[in-house]
């Protein structure tokens, strides 16, 4: 019989997993996928389900194996091919625009791990502990209220949300439900940034009167409201 996962065993967990998934294991940072295998001290697997398994839910399905306190339960995604993790399903026209977005899907997974195009049944699973979610980020928000109605541990990934009205009924979801939640900001996450932030608080630096933030992307001239309407590739679970 699976042991219980008691409430500090989750926050022990997704305390780790929220510093691994954030970044904090990547190369150059003080924490790297190996000390973090040796600290952990958890004697029992949780038991995780993940819900959208596309360019970031594969980073963080690979960052959460390596957890040694993990097992890999439960898989969801309307795209088949993600679901099944067979790149070979994957649309050529996909992997012709998109190259290295695709995930490689190399993964050594048990057979045991199930396979759900609609996450509400994979949430009906009673022995699925905690969910990692990486799906668009209008899905956010209502994917985790879901769960923590569920009874499931959450890790979120950045954005939290794409509205602030949708961020306090999450907040209140979590509150109501006192299950644990945890986002992925990368960047606050990471040790550099959070040394910066104490450096500019401190006022080292001096007074800050401006500050500017840039995301640059060329899609010219394929980019958004340029791709003409087509039929849904094989094996997308469109209406989902």
């Amino acid at each position: 019989m699976r042991k219980k996962v008691t409430q500090k065993s989750r926050r022990e967990f997704l305390s780790k997993a929220t510093m691994a998934a954030a970044g904090l294991a990547l190369s150059g940072s003080t924490l790297t996928a190996g000390k973090y295998h040796k600290a952990s001290r958890a004697a029992e697997k949780i038991r995780m389900g993940f819900i959208g398994l596309g360019n970031r839910g594969s980073q963080l399905l690979r960052l959460f194996m390596a957890h040694p306190d993990i097992e890999i339960a439960a898989f969801c995604d309307v795209y088949e091919p993600y679901m099944l993790r067979d790149r070979s399903l994957v649309s050529p026209r996909y992997i012709a625009d998109l190259g290295s977005q695709i995930p490689s899907m190399n993964e050594k997974l048990p057979d045991s791990v199930k396979k759900y195009s609609d996450y509400r049944k994979l949430l009906e699973d009673k022995n699925i502990d905690a969910v990692c979610i990486a799906t668009p980020d209008h899905w956010h928000a209502l994917q985790t209220i879901d769960a923590l109605n569920a009874g499931k541990d959450v890790y979120v990934e950045k954005p939290l949300t794409a509205t602030i009205k949708e961020g306090r009924m999450m907040v209140e979801a979590q509150a109501r439900t006192k299950q644990v939640v945890a986002v992925g900001l990368n960047r606050r996450g990471n040790i550099v940034y959070q040394k910066l932030a104490k450096v500019i608080q401190e006022g080292k630096i001096g007074k800050i009167s401006v500050a500017r933030a840039y995301r640059i992307n060329n899609m010219f001239p394929d980019g958004i409201g340029r791709m003409k309407p087509e039929t849904p590739p094989q094996g997308l679970d469109w209406d989902m």
